[in-house]
């Protein structure tokens, strides 16, 4: 059960926050529309300057207009995904190596680190080194699920956009601070390196100089150590994709705090089909173990190579199509959708999970 479904927010506390940003880092994320287009496109034929454009998509918008008479914007809330980060999964039987790096580490990034703490949820300090970890020996290679440059630059880019768009009230939020209001800034992120350092990435560009040190102290980044517990990673199926004491190299499913909304999630996935010829085209190429494996699993594989310009997996009986990587893409972009959308059960799945997410961040 979730006792937080149904729980009732004062209006004065959702005023006294003038600037909740919560960088919720679960996979509840919303595709929008805009995005989901140039999914499309960077998927078709010739769309290689699509691919370009969706892995390096400059932050675009209108925020902070409040265009109704008698509203004024008391409070944001942001919620994003980690930026772009070397791949989790690999495709078994490939005869080809693919290669992140995250080191060395610019200037900016080191200081965006230097500029949060993390805290658990109760406010105690965790030790957590925010740079992306490496492979040994390989000469600053990303170890799995890193946050690389490009997601680094993707994040500061992304808090520049907003922070000039809610101007405003970042100033109205640097006089609170001065005037000791409490969670002016609240920043909340699963512990994971990779959402970690996205959340100091975007705050990096977000807040002016008078929310940041020396003028303020760090931002304080709350994750729950135990992530049994951590419902943004679901409360039906939870996902991890801890393995050992790293943040990647593949990912477990178990059962959330929530029965009813993990037997609907497990109905949800039995009723949604994928492409069966991609699968048995991957399966010819690579194996029965490629083949079996989720279709979000190998377009992680896939799609983060691409977004680095690396060439596709190749074994002895041929290389990855094009067509067929592109297939994968838009097969894990359709199962995403049908998980966080309205298909099957999972409308009522999610309904659940969002509730439970909602109280227990609030």
């Amino acid at each position: 059960s979730c006792p937080f479904v149904g729980r009732r927010i004062a209006p004065h506390r959702l005023m006294q926050r003038t600037l909740a940003l919560l960088l919720a880092f679960a996979c509840t994320a919303l595709l929008l529309l805009r995005e989901q287009r140039r999914f499309v496109l960077a998927t078709s034929p010739g769309g290689s300057a699509a691919l370009e454009a969706y892995c390096g998509a400059p932050p675009q918008g209108s925020e902070g207009k409040v265009t109704a008479d008698g509203l004024k914007l008391v409070g944001v809330l942001v919620t994003i995904r980690h930026g772009d980060r070397s791949s989790i999964h690999s495709l078994p039987n490939t005869n080809t190596t693919a290669r992140w790096m995250c080191r060395p580490v610019g200037s900016e990034q080191k200081q965006a680190a230097a500029q949060v703490a993390v805290v658990g949820l109760d406010g105690s300090p965790f030790y957590r080194p925010l740079l992306p970890k490496t492979l040994p020996g390989r000469h600053g290679d990303c170890a799995p699920g890193q946050l690389t440059p490009r997601g680094f630059a993707q994040h500061v880019a992304l808090g520049r956009h907003l922070g000039r768009s809610f101007a405003p009230l970042l100033r109205q939020a640097a006089a609170e601070r001065r005037a000791n209001s409490s969670r002016v800034v609240y920043v909340r992120s699963t512990d994971y390196t990779r959402t970690q350092m996205s959340a100091a990435a975007f705050l990096y560009g977000l807040l002016p100089p008078t929310l940041r040190p020396p003028l303020a102290p760090p931002t304080r980044i709350h994750t729950r150590a135990d992530e049994a517990a951590e419902v943004m990673h679901g409360v039906g199926l939870a996902s991890s994709s801890k393995v050992g004491s790293e943040d990647g190299g593949g990912e477990t499913e178990r059962q959330g705090a929530c029965a009813l909304a993990g037997s609907m999630a497990r109905a949800q996935q039995a009723a949604w089909r994928g492409d069966d010829g991609a699968r048995d085209e991957l399966g010819g190429l690579l194996g029965e173990e490629a083949r079996a494996m989720p279709p979000t699993h190998v377009a992680d594989a896939l799609h983060s190579l691409s977004c680095h310009g690396m060439p596709r997996p190749c074994s002895q009986g041929g290389c990855v199509s094009a067509a067929l990587a592109a297939s994968f893409r838009l097969m894990g972009d359709s199962a995403y959708c049908a998980r966080c959308g309205n298909f099957g059960s999972s409308r009522s799945s999610r309904a659940i999970e969002l509730g439970c997410i909602s109280g227990d961040l609030w």
